[in-house]
């Protein structure tokens, strides 16, 4: 008994930087914003960012008052308030974060890990903002296939706990 072929290719993105399209924005954004922010961002900001998108998506999403108040907006403008409320309660609850805790990131020591939680963290965010986007009001394959499909969010929110996990440094038993 053979067993069915299964046909993993993906869909080859027309990238065109002379007429930029949502595909090369989105790759665009997600490379330099990940590469600028690896080299800027301190191991605690990357756990108080990385805390404060969960929190922000935690109760944006599941809040029952907020959920409430904002399903009772028009459905044309529905997710703009919905994203406006992400953003500003991640906002909100980053500057709470950071003036108010003393993370001390156990990850991050070394050049290489910064950089993955960064590429981590700017793709959770990226899935996250894209998320809330109705997809009629952008048209990327890149979107739909790496950062707003059920597998891929659900990889974006996994990925950046089980790297903090798999990059602790590991205590040696004598």
């Amino acid at each position: 008994m053979a067993l069915p072929a299964i046909n993993v290719s993906l869909p080859t993105p027309d990238i065109n930087i002379t007429n930029p399209s949502w595909d090369t924005f989105i790759i665009l954004a997600f490379i330099g914003t990940s590469i600028i922010y690896a080299f800027f961002v301190s191991r605690e900001r990357l756990a108080i960012v990385l805390l404060s998108v969960y929190s922000a998506l935690a109760v944006v999403l599941t809040t029952p008052l907020i959920v409430n108040a904002l399903s009772i907006m028009g459905t044309d403008d529905f997710f703009k308030y919905r994203l406006a409320a992400f953003i500003g309660t991640f906002l909100l609850l980053y500057v709470l974060y950071s003036h108010n805790l003393s993370l001390k990131a156990d990850v991050g020591h070394v050049w290489w890990q910064a950089i993955a939680l960064s590429i981590l963290q700017v793709g959770l965010l990226m899935s996250s903002i894209l998320y809330f986007i109705p997809h009629q009001y952008y048209a990327s394959q890149i979107a739909d296939i790496f950062f707003t499909s059920d597998v891929s969010r659900s990889v974006w929110i996994l990925a950046p706990i089980a790297a903090m996990v798999l990059m602790r440094p590991r205590k040696v038993v004598t």
